[in-house]
């Protein structure tokens, strides 16, 4: 039994940390439901197909249901309109004829679904209006419709329930994946501060962690554009943002290269601290500007230390010269040196530019007005 508060005392917690995907699922239940009475009363032939779409329509944003929705209609129109047409056109009751109309239907719709992913559904409904025995029963047409009506329905259930209940705004999910991208490079550059000889598993997951981390935040830009086409979202234009950060994470890649093709004693022994500096310094910006963006305000805007830091970088490949050390490398390595200092400062400009964006979605600050 003593147990049994500590338990109750973590509920709280969990609701909290898996709170969107609570919501995510009351909100399918919902629009499932809802999609399910109304077919009901309505004495639709086929309700589950009216169902079915409004679960898959019901994403995890409003900008994600507007796509979805989208998509799974307008196929559903071209599948069923472009089946019916094939089914008045070649009569089919089975062998040859059969395997014709159903080669006329689909191959023209799988090159659609080729060229467009959102056309996939497509093929799929002509192939149910051709070859369903509720559609030969009905006719191909009266079968199409009903199978538009239903498709439509659901669209338009799940989309509704997606702007009703708990609404999520893909633009507050694109500044929070932002963050989380942010902070990936953020702890890549720390990893290449310290300069390893052979890198850690850690610091070997940073790249493909990010790589993900774009893909996603590349899909919620689309659902957050989605969404101010079509005046659901005053959010400010999400890709900008997107740009930057891939700008930032190529500067990481061509900074990781340069470390890796430089003469490593030159680097351990001359400018391992003040390369180390220059990117702990970006890395503590980089985290900065993560919390402004997840926090929604202004972050600062005193680069002074990243500033210094690169400018210590510079001093140190000075002293390198006047100590003649650079006399022993070959051209290559003294390009790597300065290719180094070159990265660094591209890199500090996105980063200021990062600041910018991150200033674009902050909140206004009180007495400033909206």
């Amino acid at each position: 039994m003593a147990s049994l508060p500590d338990s109750l005392r973590r509920v709280p917690r969990l609701i909290a940390r898996h709170r969107s995907r609570l919501t995510q699922a009351l909100r399918m239940t919902a629009a499932s439901l809802a999609t399910f009475v109304l077919a009901e009363s309505l004495d639709l032939p086929q309700a589950y197909w009216a169902v079915i779409t409004a679960l898959i329509v019901t994403q995890s944003s409003v900008g994600g249901s507007l796509k979805a929705a989208l998509d799974r209609f307008l196929g559903s129109v071209l599948g069923a309109c472009y089946g019916g047409a094939v089914a008045f056109a070649i009569p089919h009751h089975g062998g040859a004829a059969t395997l014709a109309a159903l080669f006329v239907a689909v191959a023209p719709l799988t090159l659609a679904a080729a060229v467009s992913a959102g056309f996939r559904i497509a093929p799929i409904t002509a192939i149910i209006v051709l070859l369903s025995t509720t559609g030969s029963t009905l006719g191909p047409l009266a079968f199409a419709l009903d199978r538009i009506f239903e498709i439509g329905l659901g669209c338009v259930v799940g989309l509704a329930v997606s702007l009703l209940v708990a609404p999520a705004r893909a633009a507050r999910a694109v500044t929070a994946q932002g963050a989380s991208l942010a902070r990936l490079l953020a702890d890549q550059l720390d990893a290449l501060a310290r300069l390893d000889a052979v890198e850690t598993p850690e610091a070997k997951a940073l790249p493909p962690a990010v790589r993900r981390g774009l893909s996603r935040l590349e899909t919620l830009a689309g659902e957050a554009a989605r969404e101010r086409r079509s005046r659901l979202s005053a959010a400010p234009d999400p890709d900008p943002l997107l740009r930057t950060l891939m700008r930032l994470r190529h500067d990481l890649v061509l900074l990781r290269r340069a470390i890796a093709e430089a003469d490593e004693d030159v680097l351990r022994v001359h400018l391992a601290e003040a390369w180390g500096t220059a990117a702990r310094a970006a890395a503590s910006r980089l985290r900065a500007t993560a919390d402004a963006l997840e926090s929604g305000r202004r972050p600062a805007g005193d680069d002074a230390a990243l500033a210094a830091a690169i400018a210590g970088y510079r001093d140190a490949i000075d002293g390198m010269r006047q100590r003649q050390v650079t006399r022993t490398l070959s051209t290559d390595g003294v390009g790597r040196i300065f290719w180094l200092a070159f990265s660094l400062e591209q890199l500090r400009r996105n980063l200021d530019d990062l600041a910018e964006r991150a200033a674009d979605f902050a909140a206004p600050e009180a007495g400033t007005g909206a």
